[in-house]
């Protein structure tokens, strides 16, 4: 086959005529008008604030769980089903899960590097730690991280953010954290028969202990740029009460309270889900 010869084309010239220099002003001046009427309705120069609903699912998200009486928690059974329906509903951040017992397995991070923490150290003291790594890893950088904390977790992480907004001994400068999601967490403390825990880590979780005494001095503690609490509860939960478990001074709306879900097993708050949407929708969505 022989090329094809493109066939020649032509450019049709137009020569414009200038314009009376009035003429030219003239539409200059409008042109100005019709730039500075578009900029004042985008509000160049002003704040803008994300619409209710927004999504926010590349933050890092922590995940803290909760007691052991053999100090021996794995982070991937308490996890990864919950990591794995939260990545299909769009979260793309990554997730970090905390351990703080010398025999947890599966956890990308150990909170005895950050404190003096032991298998029967308090949950304040794990706080402590808490803060530690947050404030080292993420807040010092700009980072702004969420969290969610399962039973005792959810004291660790809103004692992070306490102990640091007051600047308490042991604890870090404030933190920057955006959201906290707690699950079945014994804000007032665990149920009746913990009170027959008389020394150790499950001491610290009796409605009378000191540390619990601690916390609720703020119904609500901020961390920088402000914190959002919501608090899950169950009335099938046999370790934590419904009541206990939303214990904080948030909205009612971050209050939310499950008729049958137990505290353990495989139909947990974390293996529910029902409950880890909501969870990640109070991270993710702007006012819910």
């Amino acid at each position: 086959m022989s090329p094809v010869t493109p066939a020649p084309q032509t450019m049709e010239v137009t020569v414009l005529t200038p314009l009376p220099r009035t003429t030219r002003l003239t539409r200059r001046s409008l042109l100005l008008f019709a730039i500075l009427a578009l900029v004042a309705s985008l509000g160049v120069g002003s704040t803008v604030t994300a619409p209710a609903g927004a999504a926010h699912r590349t933050r890092p998200v922590l995940l803290i769980h909760g007691y052991s009486f053999n100090n021996d928690t794995s982070c991937t059974s308490t996890f990864d089903r919950m990591i794995s329906q939260m990545r299909s509903e769009g979260f793309t951040g990554p997730f970090v899960k905390v351990g703080y017992y010398s025999g947890n397995t599966g956890c990308n991070v150990n909170l005895r590097s950050w404190g003096n923490v032991g298998n029967s150290s308090s949950w304040k003291t794990i706080s402590k730690a808490l803060s530690q790594y947050v404030y080292s890893t993420y807040t010092s950088r700009g980072v702004a991280v969420d969290i969610v904390g399962y039973s005792m977790g959810g004291n660790v992480a809103r004692g992070a953010v306490y102990g640091s907004s007051i600047r308490e001994s042991g604890f870090s400068a404030p933190l920057r954290v955006e959201d906290v999601v707690t699950l079945g967490s014994p804000h007032k403390g665990a149920a009746w028969y913990s009170n027959f825990c008389l020394w150790g880590q499950c001491s610290s979780l009796k409605p009378s202990s000191s540390d619990i005494a601690w916390l609720n001095r703020n119904g609500n503690p901020q961390g920088v740029g402000g914190t959002d609490f919501t608090v899950i509860g169950s009335n099938g939960d046999s370790v934590v009460s419904a009541s206990s478990a939303t214990y904080m001074s948030v909205p009612t709306a971050r209050k939310v309270i499950y008729s049958k879900v137990p505290h353990t097993g495989s139909s947990n708050y974390m293996g529910n889900p029902t409950v880890v949407t909501r969870a990640g929708n109070a991270l993710a969505l702007v006012g819910v």
